[in-house]
Order: structure tokens, then sequence, then C-alpha cells
């Protein structure tokens, strides 16, 4: 077989990449010759419940370079960040670490059977915990580019500061009506613009105007070679990672009030019952009268004022909040699901140092531009059904799985409907709606979450089943997104009379690299973002070691019990030998741990008193402990 090392020190796995096949066990000299993530061929010796095997070749290098810490010595060598051995230092390139410094290294030497990996130091970062250093370390981890180039960066700057009025020539203007930007009130840069309408024969007319970044990042320019290169913004805590230079990015591609920027308009009209009638996608240019924060919103949604805001604009806010609950019903109506998880963010100060973790809230503000939305990116994927197109996919989930949840919502107590086990988007969604407000929520949520598949992008359609949509993909960021720069390439390329059979083919043939490229750096951005917020939180933490917090039961395995303080939004582990009182079971199918003796019993959403023992900053966790809770009388 052929796949992904994973790599766990003493053995690893080479990970299935065929439904219902097991991973392949891998232990013994031929692990030696692989490092964590290499693609590799293996074969199987041994057949049952766990295939052990051996590794055959290389197919690719996960990597070319490495970051850890220094180690000092006889053999100096760099212990790589996450599982494996140090690696041999043959030359520290005219370089003098300390021990203990975070440094970069590349891979010179690859592992044989004979001899370990090795390499040549290339930079030292800094020491660990500093925040400077951290963002560093975690950027050279992933391999996400900390800066352009000096080409690049010319590119971006080649268009001056301000959008001339010849560059609106033969676009449709929208100074006259009201378009504003709702966004969070640290969002620096401004992708989408909204617009209400109410039409004279009823219902609305929507307007979604979203930045035209494709006019400035032109196929194969220097420009769009970087932004695909990177393929997404990297949002870290109080640092952004922009996939586009800032003279683009926060200026003339942000839709920033009172100046013209050049937009690509998706203009909706419904009918009263939220239903889109009639459509057009054009070129535009806009003028934004105000830039909306969400609380501001939220504030005029609940029919409260706010400073320099016209009686025209609120009436328009408020239009929008009920066609928005309307699209929202229509949604569900059709099978739609919605995770309502608490996003985390953490508040930092100037040098980058965490000063608190909070849960960011999601009001009707939020779920207002989510609805407009949701719907331009439905509607642009149905005008373009009939040309060679990048959409936003989801599958529907494996049927192994969907039994697998059945069970496990049948022994926590939860009423299933008819239609789960086949995995109708609507039987999930009469789920969710069964435990809404109830303690078991937040982890039917989940179990249902980590039933389904990854949305990806792919230029074949297979619809959104997450979304219940038959047609979906991204269209409204593209100063954050690759591929919805693709999409608008393709869109004014349609609109223009250009896309030509000729053409279609020469997108048909690269559609497929790009949405794999897509969805490959998007994971590795999300996997970024998360270690970066771990990171952050047990620094946090580090100054509260020995504290006692009310906690609530978030996760139980095997190996311990996820708790979340409920002053602080931050999450760890209380591991399995600190449950000292007795020796605990672990119910896999309930979720729960069951004391042997005590028949004390742990299980999701239960309230706890925790002590927190260690913030380990390195492995990014932290680990509590139980305090002991007073014996009933008896």
């Amino acid at each position: 077989m052929e796949g992904k090392l994973q790599h766990k020190g003493r053995f690893g796995f080479v990970l299935s990449e065929t439904p219902g096949k097991p991973d392949l066990f891998i232990t013994g000299p031929t692990l030696k010759l692989a490092m964590n993530g290499d693609r590799v061929r293996a074969r199987t010796l041994w057949h049952g419940d766990r295939p052990e095997g051996e590794i055959l070749s290389i197919v690719t290098h996960a990597r070319t370079t490495l970051v850890g810490a220094f180690l000092a010595g006889p053999l100096p060598a760099l212990a790589p960040e996450g599982p494996g051995d140090p690696v041999l230092i043959i030359d520290n390139g005219g370089l003098a670490p300390k021990d203990g410094d975070l440094c970069v290294l590349r891979v010179t030497r690859w592992p044989t059977l004979a001899e370990p990996p090795a390499g040549v130091l290339t930079e030292i970062l800094g020491k660990r915990n500093d925040p400077s250093t951290d963002l560093k370390f975690l950027l050279r981890k992933h391999s996400l580019a900390e800066s352009f180039s000096s080409e690049v960066e010319q590119a971006a700057t080649s268009f001056g500061d301000d959008v001339p009025s010849s560059a609106w020539q033969g676009r449709k203007t929208f100074f006259d009506l009201p378009v504003f930007t709702i966004d969070g009130s640290d969002a620096k840069d401004f992708d989408d613009a909204v617009s209400l309408e109410e039409r004279p024969q009823g219902g609305w007319r929507l307007g979604v105007h979203i930045a035209d970044v494709s006019h400035y990042v032109q196929d194969g320019s220097v420009l769009d070679e970087a932004a695909r290169e990177r393929s997404t913004s990297v949002y870290l805590s109080g640092a952004v990672v922009p996939m586009l230079p800032f003279p683009l990015s926060d200026n003339l591609c942000s839709l920033r009030p009172h100046v013209p920027r050049l937009t690509l308009t998706c203009l909706m009209d419904l009918n009263a019952d939220g239903e889109v009638t009639h459509h057009e996608l054009f070129e535009s240019v806009i003028r934004s009268v105000r830039r909306f924060t969400y609380e501001e919103v939220e504030s005029l949604l609940k029919g409260e004022t706010a400073l320099d805001v016209s009686p025209s604009i609120q009436n328009a806010v408020t239009r929008m909040g009920a066609l928005a609950r309307r699209l929202r019903e229509r949604r569900f109506g059709r099978g739609s699901l919605d995770f309502d998880f608490p996003e985390p963010y953490i508040v930092v100060d100037d040098q980058g140092w965490p000063l608190d973790a909070r849960r960011r809230e999601r009001g009707e503000s939020h779920k207002l531009i989510e609805e407009f939305m949701l719907l331009a990116n439905e509607t642009v994927a149905q005008a373009m059904a009939d040309v060679p197109f990048l959409y936003r996919i989801h599958e529907r989930p494996d049927p192994a799985k969907m039994e697998a949840l059945e069970k496990t919502l049948r022994a926590v107590g939860v009423s299933v409907p008819t239609g789960l086990h086949d995995g109708k988007p609507a039987a999930l969604q009469k789920v969710m709606a069964g435990v809404r407000g109830k303690p078991v929520e937040p982890m039917v949520h989940m179990m249902i979450l980590r039933s389904l598949k990854q949305a990806v992008y792919s230029p074949k359609n297979s619809g959104h089943f997450g979304l219940a949509s038959s047609n979906y993909t991204h269209f409204t960021s593209p100063i954050r997104r690759y591929p919805d720069l693709i999409v608008h390439r393709l869109v004014k390329e349609k609109l223009n009379g250009v896309l030509t059979p000729a053409r279609q083919k020469e997108w048909g043939n690269q559609l497929g690299e790009l949405a794999a490229d897509a969805s490959v750096r998007e994971r590795i951005a999300v996997e970024a973002e998360r270690e970066f917020l771990d990171l952050k939180r047990a620094q946090l933490m580090a100054c509260r070691v020995g504290e006692t917090f009310d906690a609530v039961i978030t996760g139980v395995t095997s190996f311990g019990l996820f708790v979340q303080p409920t002053t602080v939004f931050v999450e760890g582990l209380v591991p399995m030998t600190e449950l000292k009182d007795d020796y605990y079971l672990f119910d896999e199918l309930r979720a729960q741990l069951h004391g042997r003796r005590t028949g004390r019993t742990y299980r999701f959403g239960q309230a706890i008193r925790v002590r927190l023992a260690a913030a380990n900053t390195e492995k990014r966790q932290l680990d509590f402990s139980l305090e002991p809770t007073p014996r009933p009388n008896r």
C-alpha cells in the first residue's frame, strides 16, 4: 500500500486511503527509513484486526526543513518538533546557537537503515516562549511564508493607493444605494458588502458585492503565483499571514467606506418567501457608506440606535434582519445543519503575550451575513453549472460511521429518527433539534461533526451535504482564499464571452490540481491556527498552575477526561492516572468512565472541581487534577 506515515516514536502507522481498510502498523528497523509525514510504500506482513507491515521505500518527503530545539554536545543535534528522534547537525552554517534555542535545519542526508538523518542549520529563531519566536517557529514548521518577495511587494504597490475613475468605465455603479460592510471589530480587510432594496411588486432585491481581486491579481502574474502558493490567509492571535500583500489586502481590494472600490456583484431578486426568482452577475464599483461592526448591527437589530446612522440605513439593516431569518428558515426547512460551536479567541498585548481567552459570541448580525453569503455562493454555483467550475463540496457520510453514531446516540438516551442510518441531513437536523438547550447538546454536535466527511474543493459537483445544497462554491472571500479568486476569474470570463470551448478545455485540465492544492493548504492553515491557539492558552495559564476551578467535562476518552473551566475559555486533560480513588472502565458506547468499586461515573457535561497541575507550552497542553468531592452523608 501507499500512504502517509504517522510517526509515533518507536512505532508508526501508514494511514489508509481506502475506505474500510485499516491503517498499517509499522515497527522495527524499516521505521528508520522515513520521517513523520513522509509518503511511503509499504507491504503487509501480518493480517488481522491490526495489520502490521514494513516500509519498502519513500515516495515523497513531507518536508526538506525541520524546526526544533538545538541540543548542544559533542554531537550537536536538533530535537524536531513532534515525534521523531533528534537529527544530527553536520554543519552549523556559520551560526552559534545556544542549548535550547529554537532553530531551523535543512535536511541534507535522508535516513537509511545504516545512517540516521542529518542536516545543516539555516536559522536561529530564538528562545521558546518569546512571542516573536513563537510566530516564526509556527510559520517555519508549517512552511508558511512570513513575508513577500520584493518583486511581489513592488507589483502590489504599482497600482497606487486609489482607484481611478477610468478603472470603473463600463461597470455598473452603486453610488446612490446604501451599500455597507459588516465585520468584526478587529477585521482589517473587508471582502464583502451588502445592499437591500424593497421591490415595488413585493419581495427584495439583495446585492452581495465582493472585492474584485482578480482585476489586480492577473492569471500567471507574480502576484498570482504568490497567492496560489499561500492559497489562504492564516489568522493567528494578534497577527495575520495574508494571502496578498497589504497594499492590496488592506487597501485597494478592501471595501473601505467612502472610497470607490471595484467589485463583482451578485444581484438577487427574492419573493416574499425568500426564494431567488432572478439573479444577475456583473462587474461593478461601489462606495461603501459605512463600515459596521457586528456589535453595532446587533444593536440596530434589537431596535436600538447607533451613532452616525441615518434612518434609511437603519431601516435597511432592520429589513436585512427579517430577510436573513426567512432565508434561515428556508435553509433549515430543506435539512441544512447548523453547528453552533463557540469560537475561541485570545486577547494579546502589543508584544503578543496572551491576556485572556474568551468566547467569540455569534449573534443575529453574524447569522445575517452568513445567510447572505451562503445564498450568493449557491446562486453563483447554479449560474456556472454549464461550464468548468470550482465547487465547494461536502460528500455524504460513510454508512458505517452513521451506524456507529446511531448506536452511540441511543446509548446516551438521544431519540434517533428514521433516516439517520442512511445519513439524511434532515434526520441529523432532528437529532440536533431534540438536544437543543440540554447538557448533552455540545457532545451530540461533536459526535455528529466527527461522523461527517471534510468539505473540500472539487471541479466535480457532488453537492454540499451539511448545507443540504445541490450547488455550492466559495465566491465571497477572494482577499483571503485563492479558490474564490479562481471562481471570480471563471465568472468574469463567462460574463465577457471569452470562455470558449478551447478555454473551457484549458480550465478543465487545471481545475483538479488547483482544487487539490487548495484543500491541502486549507488543512495546513487550520492546523497552524489551532496550534497557535493552544500555545497561547498554555502561556496564558502558566502563571495559574496550582489554582482550582469550577469546570465542565467536555470529553471522555480511554486515557482521561477533557475539562473546561467555567471562568476562562481553555481546555485541558485530567489523565486517567489522576483518577486515583478507583479503577475506572471506559464505556466507549456511552462516552463515560465508570468506577468498578465505587460506581462513580464521569460523563460529558458533568460539573466538577479541578486544579491546574501543569501548563506545558512545549506540548501546548494543560493538565488538570480532580479536586476531591465531599462524600455524601450516609
